[in-house]
């Protein structure tokens, strides 16, 4: 790991958020990193697309009718908006389920606005708010079409989870047994892979999802890939929302751009491969291949470490994150004392090393 964003006060370096940085493409090739892309992580929330393909790998699309926004929530760390919990309760009555079956626990909202508003109902939060509350739901419809118990759904035992681990590690090119795993904060197993790994994944994702002929794809998930990344880029307010740098970052990039993030720091993205155009010739990137790129943030920021470092990266590698207006006030990042005057700044200060 490497300082990635110095924390200045004055003109002073004050502290500093170190972490690693790992690219990779389709073909599993290592194109740039930071730090050191082997370093293994526990991906946490980034997992949750490959999560859910197994609901879509058995039939739920035909099976409930799932709409776009449907399936972008059982991929997402959503805010607890209003029409995130809607639409998880959608979910569940599909199955015949109701939130007593959500084994995710309860959490305020995410999003503040959310927060206080219930809040002021005098409404305690239910499972619906967690923000994992749409994978679950997702969960417990697979059970039904796998024919499987739903009790104990997240049990690290139970054969709904072993068929999401050997997903996570189809994508990630490695044996099953090679995904250690432990308890994430939604109560699931959550997966640990180098960052590399992780890259990897989630450039296979993209490519799957693009083309058969694209480079490290998975042919058997095409489908699944296809839906999940086209619900995930068409609705990415119902994979994040308003508490999220995510939802701007992929609705500013069309399709091509899949992003995703995971607690402590973690962050994941897919460039689909007619984004290769835009990049840095130093990549070597070839024609048929998509992007993966996984960030680990040491200490486990969430937004003063990690979303400057995310938009530095895309920008390293030959992205104009200045022409993009939405995205502006997550580059910069004022350091304020009590009084509310500017005493300093987070800024991202790094470079990658091309392969």
């Amino acid at each position: 790991m490497r300082p990635l964003a110095n924390v200045y006060r004055g003109e002073y370096v004050e502290s500093f958020h170190s972490g690693s940085i790992a690219v990779v493409d389709s073909a599993g090739r290592l194109l740039a990193f930071a730090g050191d892309p082997a370093s293994v992580t526990c991906i946490r929330s980034a997992a949750k697309p490959f999560q859910a393909i197994p609901l879509l790998e058995y039939g739920a699309i035909d099976e409930y009718e799932l709409t776009g926004e449907e399936i972008a929530l059982t991929c997402a760390s959503h805010g607890g908006e209003p029409l995130h919990v809607s639409t998880a309760a959608a979910l569940l009555r599909k199955g015949d389920f109701d939130e007593e079956d959500l084994l995710c626990g309860a959490h305020p909202p995410y999003d503040e606005k959310a927060a206080a508003e219930l809040r002021a109902s005098g409404e305690a939060p239910s499972p619906l708010h967690n923000n994992c509350s749409g994978k679950h739901a997702g969960m417990l419809l697979a059970t039904k079409l796998m024919d499987l118990p739903s009790a104990n759904y997240i049990g690290s035992d139970h054969p709904l989870q072993s068929v999401m681990r050997a997903t996570m590690a189809d994508f990630a090119g490695v044996n099953t047994e090679e995904v250690p795993l432990a308890v994430d904060g939604c109560g699931v197993p959550a997966f640990f892979l180098s960052l590399k790994r992780s890259a990897y994944a989630y450039a296979r994702l993209m490519a799957t999802a693009e083309s058969a002929s694209t480079s490290g794809a998975l042919d058997r998930y095409a489908a699944s890939c296809g839906y999940i990344v086209e619900a995930m880029t068409a609705f990415p307010y119902y994979v994040a929302g308003a508490w999220s740098m995510t939802t701007p970052l992929m609705q500013a990039f069309g399709g091509d751009l899949l992003a995703k993030e995971g607690a402590e720091g973690m962050y994941a993205m897919a460039l689909a491969p007619q984004l290769g155009t835009a990049l840095t010739d130093r990549l070597k990137l070839a024609d048929d291949c998509a992007v993966g790129i996984a960030i680990k943030i040491s200490d486990g920021s969430m937004t003063r470490g990690r979303n400057p470092v995310i938009l530095k990266t895309l920008e390293l590698l030959g992205i104009d994150i200045a022409s993009i207006p939405a995205l502006q006030r997550y580059t910069e990042w004022p350091l304020r004392n009590v009084a509310g005057t500017v005493v300093g700044e987070v800024r991202a200060e790094f470079e990658l090393e091309f392969l």
